[in-house]
């Protein structure tokens, strides 16, 4: 059981500054959150004129943004979490580009939506990022083989990525996109240019069903070159306008095709759109040269072990070009990223390629195979952090499980990380001894184990269970004759009391802890469904015995309507002795429960399904312990992503809203600062709406913008140094705080 008393309510504040080493290196994006499936692509995060990265991760739709420090090379990116709270970030789904459809300067995004995608505008003004939704679903005109049209949704699937770009050249963004059979790309010409004279509207047209006049195998990514198109538009590329048609449903276009990204580039320099295309079965990309014009696209030659001229891509599976400047040289990269949403490599699904050549005529040279990945902690699908201080140096380590690495068989690999805390006692740093602590991949459990550590048989020292996929449980007692632990199985599927083998339902998530308060470590269990299990220890000491008092404890349910559950428990003690609970959740929010005390037959109180608005991605799981040393608890979460977020408490940041006599403050990080500011508000507030006022020393109003409880962001450095006072309306008794700015 572990617990520690926390004094008020618990306020916390990200830090991905705790140290954290492997090997020599030191991992300077260490809690950033693992990465999967990401998409990455730049945007201008604080207005400074640089282009940071946006990575969407679409396993858990998960935004990490990196912040563009300067510089060269691809070290210049350093974590903040200043942004992703922006709208519309966490309501991305499935695949996020971002383009400049208007030509205004500003990265706008382009984004999934009910069998096609919307568009947010890039309204960022006065130094703050700001979007709005300019189309829920983009139209087309969709042109038949006799010119007769159809006014209907420009059709994108979900899984597909298409290619969003220039294609012909006029300065407006077109669109290219497999047909809903997958078989032959599709070219949606945007009129903007045409029709306006401007570059800002999105008017599109289908004016090619054979674009490039190739064809994709139906079951393989084989490509056909120069092949007839006879169901083609009139004039293809640069046709007659349309004419009228009946309208076609949704459902009558239901049959879709999924498994294709499009990245439309130049690689030859002859001024005409040339292609990379990945398959949802296949770990190469495909290069296809186009060899006709800007008005009449044709294939005609490709390159299946793309880059042929050096290390191919082999990307398992599922492969999506990004072509973007990451090192900062003024000639745009390519990165290749795992597209697939499972059974795809997850610790090395970024391949960098440095364009050795030009803009216009690019050399892509491989350089690595984990690009941010090697910065951070990682540990495939899956991250699920646990405290257990493994040498008895009075520390508080971690036990990081995993729902599994990638393997070439498809069989992933289930292990157990050990993250040693080599700090002190106020303050944390961690190295990672091992990713297969006990060598547990050996163990026969499998995939998805999860650890918990109690003393079960009164020797003093710590013993631990193993969780497992089918909902089992397994014993491994601690051997050990000196402070490290040494773990020996003794008893696999643990059983009940009556012999009956425990199986509390897939993802079994168990946790220790004294829930009846009889001197005896009890256990509660998540599970798949999003339900805990309570399993009373009716033994002693010396010899826990199981019994199942129920497994709807609490009536906890973390399931949402387009969720599992995926419930990770973690029972602790508040500053009034007073059990409470954090619940990790498929949805990826922190389910927080009291009323627990006396009452483990009833309905726990649900405070907030969304804890502090804490969000590290899909399926989270949660740790709380005081690695700071200063009596309140901090957090580390973990996520499907396979990486972890720090969450400390200490006062020394400024981690929050004191809940004791005299006025609440906003929490403002750093300060003094040289001009990025991070402003974290209360979850609650009095009025609707609130906004942030800027006074200089003098007291006049600089500058005044809406914010939003939790993390806001601002750069103060545009008005130069100086002392000023921050304001914010709609927040009862928030007082001013004063910013140093050098």
């Amino acid at each position: 059981m572990v617990g520690t008393a926390v004094s008020g309510q618990i306020d916390l504040h990200f830090d991905g500054t705790v140290p954290v080493e492997r090997g020599a290196v030191d991992l300077d994006l260490a809690w950033a959150g693992g990465m999967n499936s990401p998409q990455i692509g730049e945007l201008d995060l604080d207005q400074d004129g640089l282009l940071d990265l946006v990575i969407f991760d679409r396993i858990g739709d998960r935004v990490m943004t990196l912040r563009n420090t300067g510089g060269t090379g691809t070290n210049r990116y350093q974590l903040t979490r200043a942004y992703e709270h922006i709208w519309p970030f966490r309501a991305l789904h499935d695949w996020v580009l971002f383009r400049d459809y208007d030509c205004d300067g500003l990265l706008d995004i382009f984004s999934y939506s009910q069998a096609g995608f919307s568009v947010y505008r890039n309204t960022s003004d006065n130094g703050m990022l700001s979007f709005e939704l300019l189309v829920f679903r983009t139209e087309c005109d969709y042109v038949f083989t006799d010119g007769t049209f159809q006014r209907s949704n420009l059709f994108v699937s979900a899984d597909d990525l298409p290619g969003i770009a220039d294609v012909d050249g006029d300065g407006d963004l077109d669109v290219l996109t497999f047909s809903q059979l997958g078989t032959f790309l599709e070219y949606y010409k945007n009129l903007s240019m045409e029709t306006y004279g401007t570059c800002d509207s999105l008017t599109f047209v289908r004016r090619n069903a054979c674009w490039g006049r190739f064809a994709e195998n139906s079951s393989t990514n084989a490509v056909t070159l120069n092949v007839d198109c006879p169901f083609n538009v009139p004039a293809p590329e640069i046709g007659p306008g349309p004419g009228g048609h009946e309208i076609v449903t949704d459902a009558e276009r239901a049959e879709t095709h999924s498994g294709s990204t499009v990245t439309p580039l130049d690689l030859d320099g002859n001024g005409v759109m040339d292609l990379l295309l990945g398959d949802i079965a296949y770990a190469n990309i495909v290069a296809l040269t186009n060899g006709g014009t800007v008005d009449n696209s044709l294939m005609t030659a490709e390159d299946t072990q793309f880059p042929s001229t050096d290390v191919p891509v082999d990307l398992p599976i599922f492969p999506a070009g990004f072509h973007l400047d990451v090192d900062g040289d003024g000639h745009r990269d390519l990165l290749v990223c795992a597209s697939a949403r499972g059974l795809a490599q997850n610790i090395e699904s970024v391949w960098y390629y440095h364009n050795a050549g030009t803009d216009l005529q690019p050399d892509f040279e491989y350089q690595q195979r984990d690009l941010f990945q090697s910065r951070m902690l990682d540990f495939g699908e899956g991250a699920n952090p646990v405290p257990f201080d493994h040498n008895g140096d009075g520390l508080m380590d971690l036990i990081v499980s995993n729902e599994g690495y990638y393997h070439p068989s498809g069989n992933y690999v289930g292990k157990l990380a050990l993250l040693e805390n080599i700090g002190s006692s106020t303050s944390p740093a961690f190295r990672l001894v091992t990713d297969d602590y006990m060598d547990l991949s050996t163990s026969g459990i499998g995939t998805s184990m999860y650890p918990a550590f109690a003393d079960l048989d009164g020797d003093g020292d710590k013993d631990m269970y193993i969780g497992d996929l089918q909902g089992r449980l397994h014993f491994y007692r601690n051997t050990a004759t000196g402070p490290v632990a040494q773990f020996t199985l003794v008893q696999p599927n643990v059983a009940y009391s009556n012999g009956t083998e425990i199986d509390v339902g897939r993802q079994a998530t168990p946790q220790f802890i004294d829930l009846d308060r009889d001197g005896l470590s009890d256990l509660v269990i998540g599970e798949q469904n999003g339900n805990l299990n309570y399993l009373r220890n009716t033994g002693s000491a010396a010899a826990a015995s199981w019994t199942l008092i129920t497994d709807s404890l609490g009536r906890v349910r973390t399931v949402t309507p387009y969720t599992l559950g995926h419930s990770v428990p973690f029972v602790f003690t508040n500053a009034d002795g007073a059990y409470e609970i954090l619940v990790g959740s498929e949805s990826g929010t922190l389910w927080h429960y009291t009323g627990i005390d006396g009452n483990l037959g009833g309905t726990w109180t649900l405070q907030d399904s969304s804890f502090l608005d804490i969000d590290e991605g899909f399926r989270s799981t949660v740790c709380l312990f005081d690695y700071t040393g200063d009596g309140e608890l901090d957090l580390v979460v973990g996520n499907f992503d396979g990486g972890l977020g720090f969450w400390r408490s200490d006062a020394e940041v400024g981690i929050g809203i004191g809940t004791g006599p005299g006025p609440v403050t906003m929490n403002i990080r750093p300060n003094p600062s040289t001009g990025l500011v991070e402003i974290m508000l209360p979850g609650t507030m009095s009025k609707g709406s609130a906004d942030l006022i800027v006074h200089s020393a003098l007291g006049q109003e600089i500058t005044r913008t809406r914010v939003l409880p939790g993390l806001n962001s601002m750069d103060l450095g545009r008005f130069g140094p100086g002392v000023y006072t921050l304001q914010v309306t709609g927040f009862d008794g928030l007082a001013p705080t004063r910013v140093v700015i050098r």
